[in-house]
């Protein structure tokens, strides 16, 4: 045997018997003291057992004093964490003690343990199998239990008895685990003695309770006293009492973590030690006031925490004994946060108040009664009333025209309920003038509660007049200006018909096609009008579609020798009555400009941005299209050289494409990996499901 080994024995059965007469001499004795004192004295005991069976290489009677204190280490545990929780309101715990009472008389008879081993370096008891697994499934138990208990008294306890639980908690668990993990691979897998480890683990695990138990304490002293710090250091607030000269003579934790600082280096000192310079005249004006029976409430104050500076309120009460004020009581939260929202708040305010001065459109701000707050120099200039004239009054009264009035009545409801309304209407200048505006009425939310409405009406004369003065251009450039050309038409066509010399027909030919490309100009506006104001949209079927225009276009087609391959395409999407004309457009201007010999229609799907799309593709192979022109394809006035088109065709199939909620894109058609031609591909929105029968 090498005495060596025993060293680490010898040290734990020296200090736990020191720590178990140390326990002893506490006051107040806790009910769970007397426990861990028995458990420091039993693992004593199992020390010394060990030490004696190794100093007389194998004794068994010494075997079997250190198996006897092993044998109740796990109750012990479970009696400690018992009391300590006062899970149990009666000593029917103390039952848990019988199995192991039991395994302890079979000791002597030589049941147990049957004799000891020299392993490695030093001598371990050899146990009999059950009663062996008797005792260590029941400590196993009653560890596990005591785990439990642990976790109860943690998540009903608060402040400073959590952190002495979560000492305990970790030191028991552990040492079970550690234990049994060490003896495995010691004595299964190294074949050497384990006691030193374990009388390692076990010294731990008692001064980790212990160290739990002093460390943690709650103050000694009379009960209110005890209650007093109790709740002052489970408080939220930083919790301070000051003497008469404002000296500090306490502090609980959450103070000392708002100054970073230790209480010993502020017990005894002057409290304005930790006040912002700027601030020191304010507090101690506090503390005077204080001293003469005054309550100070909500006193902004800054302290100080290192070099930075933290915003703080601070309320004082006088403490009274006997009728005489001894010191003050002072409460400190930390507003940091609060006062950096503050700042926030009024930066925005100051800069929400620029906007709504200097806004070019009139804004209005109303109450939820629709009665107006304020409104802006706009607002002034625009309708005439001042704030002074309107506030606390409905604006439908001043500025809504009388034929709007079911109009004003349907906004203030929507808005008044939270909505959001966008409309263009008219309202009534002062004199009695209309003006043509766009307006936006909105709900102002706080914190999730409607507080008042926006108004914010733009002038829209300008615009309203050019849509007009556009409007009549159009309407003289689609009615007479057509109407003239079909007047020469007739007359060209006439004349194209009679016996002309050779010059005089191409002079009338000319004359003709420009008349028919000027007609045809003509009809590109009218169709781009009207893809600016089409948005109906309904469920077609695009196969039908397609059949049309495939059918329109068939003799153009042939007369070039161009093939026209239709797949199949059994769906239905979301489009209007143009459908028809951007599908027709697309396989005309293949036909005619593409220069090639086959065209392909097929449809398919595709998912784009998480949204499904239905996709038809019009293939061609054809010369293709140039780069440079392909970028400014679907602009307007963009055509092919040499096209004698107006460049509108595209343009109108992209604006009506983008009004169904679509959108059309070009590329390369590739054969074999070569460009062989151009592909047009339209993104239309699918339909839904027709409703089942």
């Amino acid at each position: 045997m090498n005495p060596l080994y025993v060293v680490p024995s010898v040290i734990t059965a020296l200090l736990l018997l020191s720590v178990g007469i140390y326990l002893l001499r506490q006051k107040p004795r806790k009910r769970y003291i007397l426990p861990l004192v028995a458990l420091a004295f039993t693992i004593f005991l199992w020390n010394v057992g060990v030490i004696l069976t190794n100093l007389t290489e194998g004794d068994v009677l010494w075997a079997h004093l250190s198996t006897m204190a092993l044998i109740f280490i796990p109750p012990l545990v479970f009696q400690f964490c018992a009391s300590y929780t006062h899970f149990f309101r009666s000593y029917t715990y103390l039952l848990a003690y019988i199995p192991f009472v039991a395994l302890a008389f079979l000791l002597p008879t030589g049941n147990y343990v049957t004799g000891t081993d020299f392993i490695g370096y030093g001598y371990e008891p050899v146990y009999e199998f059950l009663p062996f697994t008797i005792h260590s499934w029941g400590g196993l138990i009653l560890i596990l239990f005591s785990m439990f208990m642990l976790i109860q008294y943690y998540r009903e306890s608060v402040g400073i008895k959590q952190r002495q639980i979560l000492y305990i908690l970790f030191a028991i668990p552990t040492n079970a685990l550690l234990s049994y993990v060490s003896f495995s691979v010691m004595v299964d897998v190294l074949g050497v003695a384990q006691f030193p480890v374990g009388a390692v683990l076990d010294a731990v695990m008692v001064l980790l309770i212990v160290y739990a138990v002093m460390q943690f304490k709650l103050p000694v002293g009379t009960g209110s006293e005890i209650d007093f710090r109790l709740l002052a250091e489970t408080a939220s607030e930083g919790i301070c009492i000051v003497d008469e000269e404002g000296n500090v003579d306490y502090a609980n934790t959450h103070f000392a973590q708002l100054v970073a600082a230790p209480a010993k280096q502020f017990l005894g000192r002057p409290f304005r030690d930790f006040v912002a310079g700027e601030h020191t005249v304010r507090f101690q004006d506090a503390v005077h006031r204080t001293m003469q029976g005054h309550k100070i409430t909500n006193l902004d104050i800054n302290l100080q925490r290192g070099t930075a500076v933290l915003n703080t309120e601070l309320n004082t009460s006088p403490i009274y004994l006997e009728g005489r004020i001894i010191g003050g009581f002072v409460t400190v939260r930390d507003i940091t946060e609060r006062k950096q929202t503050e700042r926030e708040l009024a930066r925005q305010k100051n800069y929400f108040q620029a906007l709504f001065e200097s806004s070019p459109e009139a804004i209005v701000s109303m109450d939820r009664q629709h009665r107006v707050t304020d409104v802006n120099p706009a607002f002034v200039r625009i309708f005439g009333y001042t704030a002074e004239e309107l506030r606390g009054k409905n604006i439908d009264d001043f500025i809504l025209p009388e034929d709007r009035e079911e109009e004003g009545r349907d906004i203030t409801s929507h808005v008044v309920s939270g909505d959001t309304i966008k409309l263009e209407s008219v309202r009534c200048r002062r004199d009695g003038s209309r003006v043509p505006v766009s307006i936006l009425g909105a709900p102002v939310f706080v914190e999730g509660e409607q507080v008042g409405i926006f108004g914010i009406y733009r002038d829209i004369t300008d615009r309203k007049e050019a849509e007009e003065e556009r409007e009549f251009y159009n309407s003289l450039l689609r009615h007479d200006v057509a109407n003239r050309n079909m007047v020469v038409q007739g007359n060209l066509e006439i004349m194209d018909s009679l016996h002309l010399t050779p010059e005089q027909q191409s002079l009338v030919s000319n004359a003709l096609h420009a008349v028919q490309a000027s007609t045809h100009l003509i009809q590109k506006v009218r169709d781009l009008r009207a893809a600016e104001g089409e948005h109906r949209r309904s469920p077609v079927s695009l196969e039908q579609i397609i059949e049309g225009a495939v059918q329109a276009n068939r003799q153009q087609a042939e007369d070039r020798s161009i093939a026209v391959t239709v797949h199949p395409c059994p769906v239905r999407v979301m489009a209007g009555p143009f459908l028809d004309s951007i599908v027709s457009n697309l396989i005309q201007n293949a036909i005619v400009h593409s220069g090639c010999s086959h065209l392909d229609i097929s449809c398919g799907t595709a998912t784009v941005d998480d949204r499904e799309y239905v996709t038809l593709s019009i293939a061609d192979d054809g010369a293709g299209i140039a780069p440079e022109v392909r970028q400014k394809l679907f602009h307007p006035g963009i055509k092919r050289r040499g096209s004698p088109g107006s460049g509108l065709g595209l343009y109108l199939v992209k604006k009506m494409v983008e009004n169904y909620g679509g959108w059309i894109a070009v590329r390369d058609h590739m054969d074999e990996g070569t460009p062989q031609g151009t592909v047009f591909i339209l993104y239309l929105e699918p339909a839904p499901p027709p409703p089942s029968a």
